[in-house]
């Protein structure tokens, strides 16, 4: 069976990131950070290839989407690290997870558990094995535990996280709420009344935030491929923090301009209403230049310390606008011109004017916003 040749700059940029970096550079512990530009229907294939591409592979995949609003209708502010965290991991099983991590244990283990036994059933499982229940709780954890805590590669806060979840599924809590509904919350961003105590009982003294965060994600990348998965493969839209507010009065301002110049230049009704309609509203997630500039660094960071994170690759979506000077095209308002640290590392100032290096920091699929 023949194969047809790629014919867009996206199709030619898809094969790359699929032979080079999801056939065997991200699973064997490589990360990459990788920026493309594009219209937004070319964008939206690219996305979707993308998570198509991931999850056959066998890769945990995460799209995170700066413009939509919270269920409180509040906005992601996602270039903080944290809720960057939040919004990467949301949609992972940490509950299954635990739940296939213990069972397997038993397994490999040699201890069997009888049809239509629970996991959380120690008690029964101990007497099918022949075995007392506290000597098999005393096993799990000398042999899987105890290991696991004394993994360096991972955060001191996840792996204690991680080491209590698995042990909470052999041994649930009978007070409420219970450690692992406490960690599951800890883990979405989130506190659970009553449960600073559960937390401190495994060693968890205090919330994600934007000091710990970072080794948090780092943790979680490096994990992955102990959880069943390649590694992470996470889509940032970045197109959100491209737009920036217009005051309200030069706003209006703008508009009367383009009135008035329609009407003396003998436009029909039909004409003005046109232009009337041409207004487009703000977005319902309009971040500040302060947000902006903090995304830019947290873009920066992540290229950056590229070699403390392992099985990852970042694919960041901007718009072709995004590279233009704003000092000569008045309709760009942001540009990456704006943070030198950034056009540094992701521009290319040495590149064929032919022909796109498709192993760039730096790839224009082609279109225009």
């Amino acid at each position: 069976m023949t194969h047809a040749e790629p014919t867009t700059m996206a199709d030619k940029w898809l094969g790359v990131i699929g032979d080079e970096y999801l056939s065997e550079f991200l699973r064997s512990g490589g990360a990459a950070v990788k920026v493309i530009a594009g219209a937004d229907d070319v964008l939206a294939d690219v996305t979707e290839s993308i998570r198509d591409a991931a999850t056959t592979g066998g890769y945990y995949y995460a799209l995170v989407d700066p413009s939509k609003l919270t269920a409180t209708g509040k906005s992601p502010a996602l270039h903080r690290i944290d809720r960057f965290f939040f919004e990467a991991t949301k949609d992972f099983d940490w509950t299954r997870w635990a739940h296939e991590q213990a069972r397997h244990y038993l397994e490999t283990a040699g201890i069997t558990v009888p049809a239509g036994c629970g996991i959380r059933d120690i008690e029964q499982i101990a007497e099918a094995n022949g075995r007392d229940a506290q000597d098999l709780i005393n096993q799990y954890q000398r042999e899987f535990a105890t290991p696991q805590l004394r993994d360096v590669r991972l955060s001191i806060e996840f792996r204690a996280a991680i080491t209590a979840l698995g042990r909470a599924q052999l041994i649930p809590d009978a007070l409420s709420p219970t450690t692992e509904e406490v960690l599951l919350e800890w883990l979405r961003g989130r506190a659970v009344p009553g449960g600073a105590s559960a937390l401190k009982k495994v060693q968890i003294y205090e919330r994600i935030n934007a000091a710990n965060a970072r080794t948090l994600f780092a943790s979680f990348c490096r994990w992955l491929p102990h959880a069943g998965h390649g590694g992470l493969v996470v889509v940032l839209d970045f197109r959100p923090y491209e737009f920036k507010r217009t005051p309200k009065g030069k706003k209006l301002a703008e508009e009367n301009e383009r009135l008035r110049n329609a009407i003396l230049a003998g436009k029909s009704p039909d004409e003005l209403a046109t232009i009337l309609a041409q207004t487009v509203p703000d977005p319902d997630v309009v971040y500040s230049d302060a947000a902006y500039m903090q995304m830019l660094t947290m873009l920066r960071r992540f290229i950056d310390e590229i070699d403390t994170l392992d099985n990852m690759l970042l694919v960041v979506l901007t718009t072709p606008n995004f590279y233009k000077d704003k000092t000569l095209d008045a309709t760009v308002k942001r540009c990456y011109f704006d943070y030198d640290a950034l056009q540094t590392r992701i521009g290319q100032e040495v590149h064929d004017e032919h022909r796109a290096n498709l192993a760039a920091s730096l790839v224009h699929l082609g279109g225009a916003r």
